[in-house]
């Protein structure tokens, strides 16, 4: 059974600070529900860093952690943010559940056992930087958890920025390979994504409009967000769905904007942690 409890107490909360809050290990991590006080809202928060170990494995602004929950079909809100390590709005349970962080397995070097744990988290740690906006900020966590269990397969959101000087093809070439993909979200400071294909190994797989990707994701488990792209391949609920890059020489997403632009992409690989 799932347990719902506050976390500890951040440190540090406060205008131009960075929050910290230790997590306690020993339970295997689902999401947890940040709740924002003051006139502290989701766009106040420049970076939402989780740490393993001491490594990061996931990064997001505040407010593109608010648009991405809308995306995956949470309710957005100007007080509280999901932040999910299991991937939310999945058809099956296992498929939803097989990336939340777990904690409290011993080591376990032994490759055959069903308790296989190389690499166990010491320590996980979750920071938020607050800018200079808010009027006596607060902040706390609660989380979603259960039983203890390997470490296991776990999501990495990594961040690029990239700045596509005018219309036409921009082609983004250099995003780490080896681990499965999930998605990718793509935001335009601009709006100005007109459509995005993708080539592995010279061959095409993927090839949308963003007026065809909008409505082929609406019309599945997602909703579709202004200025955002999404690469997607669990659009349909299908948790086995994800682009393997393992072995791949060359990993393209040729993005066609419609003028100078920022793109913003998020990419959230699945891996075990010392992937």
């Amino acid at each position: 059974m799932r347990t719902f409890r506050a976390l500890p107490t951040f440190n540090g909360v406060g205008v131009s600070q960075t929050a910290t809050l230790d997590i306690p290990i020993g339970m295997t991590l689902h999401n947890i529900l940040l709740t924002l006080g003051g006139t502290f809202v989701p766009s106040d928060c420049s970076e939402i860093r989780v740490k393993a170990n001491g490594r990061t494995i996931y990064t997001c602004s505040g407010d593109d952690l608010n648009t991405v929950n809308k995306f995956d079909g949470r309710v957005g809100s100007t007080s509280a943010m999901f932040l999910d390590f299991e991937r939310y709005g999945l058809k099956t349970r296992a498929a939803t559940e097989i990336t939340a962080i777990g904690t409290g397995a011993p080591y376990n070097n032994n490759a055959q056992s069903p308790n296989y744990n190389p690499t166990p988290l010491n320590t996980l740690q979750l920071e938020v930087d607050i800018d200079g906006t808010p009027t006596a900020p607060t902040l706390t966590a609660s989380a979603s958890q259960s039983a203890p269990r390997p470490t296991g397969l776990i999501r990495h959101r990594r961040k690029f920025v990239y700045s596509p000087t005018g219309a036409g093809d921009f082609e983004i070439a250099n995003l780490p390979k080896g681990l499965l993909i999930d998605k990718v979200y793509i935001k335009s400071a601009s709006d100005n994504i007109v459509s995005v294909k993708l080539d592995r190994d010279n061959f095409r797989v993927f090839d949308r409009t963003a007026v065809q990707n909008d409505l082929v994701q609406s019309d599945g488990v997602r909703v579709s967000q202004s200025s955002w792209f999404v690469y997607d391949p669990t659009e349909e609920g299908n948790g086995a769905e994800s682009l393997a890059t393992q072995g791949v020489s060359d990993l393209r997403f040729i993005v066609n904007v419609s003028g100078a632009d920022t793109l913003t992409a998020y990419v959230d690989y699945i891996g075990g942690f010392a992937g």
